[in-house]
């Protein structure tokens, strides 16, 4: 039985800064992350079949990452990523390719389900052509594997809105938006008022991230928060990732939600003092709570 297969996206990164081609995409950063974390990770994206497909494929690898369940298309380019950032460590991002924005039914592996504990969508809004036909069945199906499911989000590039995933949320155990993603989906503008929003659409568990603010969950009748933890801010790329690792891996060890969040928050603020999104040195052994 392995932990977490993570879906979304994989890609190339480039950094205006001179940096060697690194893998990233939110799927393909959580599984690096959590397997770092000490959790058996694995890959599920698409990509093209070329070179940067090899060199992502070779790096997931010897990254420890199940490489697996990745789909390769001769019609798909793989996604670039060229990255750049101010002198705030804030990114700004052009891609070309998008592969993973073509990722249908056919590409996702539903013989891989029963071998997993948990299912990891990187980032709701990435996988266009799978959101819309498609998604519902393997949230469907792997609940009836038992496995978890969490989610992060993206910006909505493609105006689907929150009635747009309705279908989607009450699948979803565990959602994990970031705060600047999510606010201009809902109707108000206050943390708490958007989480009972999101509530209200079903999620059993909203968890929405605030940057540097910390994080906060919330279920029906409960909260719990957690403030961020300072950091000296070098690179922004993967922070979210990086707190969904630590919280992922922090539940999966049997934490609670606010220890949780406290290794989370932590994940997040030492991911942002590193040039890249997922080359920080994490240890289950050296978080605020540690793993066993």
């Amino acid at each position: 039985m392995s932990d977490v297969l993570c879906l979304g996206s994989c890609v190339l990164d480039l950094y205006a800064q001179d940096r060697k081609p690194t893998v990233g995409g939110d799927a393909a950063n959580q599984a690096i992350l959590l397997t770092k974390l000490g959790l058996s990770a694995a890959c599920c994206a698409l990509l093209g079949q070329d070179e940067e497909a090899d060199l992502i494929r070779s790096q997931l690898k010897a990254q420890g990452v199940d490489i697996r369940w990745l789909s390769q298309r001769p019609d798909q380019i793989t996604t670039h990523s060229f990255i750049q950032l101010d002198e705030n460590g804030e990114r700004q991002f052009t891609v070309a390719g998008e592969a993973h924005r073509h990722f249908t039914l056919a590409d996702f592996p539903f013989r891989a389900l029963p071998v997993f504990k948990i299912l990891s969508l990187g980032s709701l809004f990435t996988l266009h052509e799978l959101e819309t036909s498609g998604l519902l069945s393997i949230f469907q199906q792997a609940h009836a594997h038992g496995l978890t499911i969490y989610s992060d989000t993206t910006h909505d590039r493609h105006h689907k809105g929150l009635a747009g995933i309705a279908h989607l949320l009450p699948l979803i155990d565990v959602f994990m938006p970031s705060f600047e993603e999510i606010r201009p989906l809902c109707s108000r503008s206050q943390p708490d008022e958007m989480a009972e929003e999101l509530l209200r659409y079903g999620c059993p568990t909203v968890v929405l991230k605030m940057g540097a603010a910390g994080a906060a969950v919330y279920q029906e009748t409960q909260k719990w928060s957690c403030d961020g933890y300072p950091a000296k801010v070098i690179d922004t790329t993967g922070a979210g990732d990086s707190f969904c690792a630590g919280f992922i891996a922090s539940r999966a060890a049997g934490l609670s939600f606010p220890q949780a969040l406290d290794n989370g928050c932590w994940c997040g603020a030492q991911t942002v003092q590193w040039i890249g999104a997922n080359t920080v040195p994490l240890n289950k052994s050296t978080l605020p709570w540690p793993l066993i």
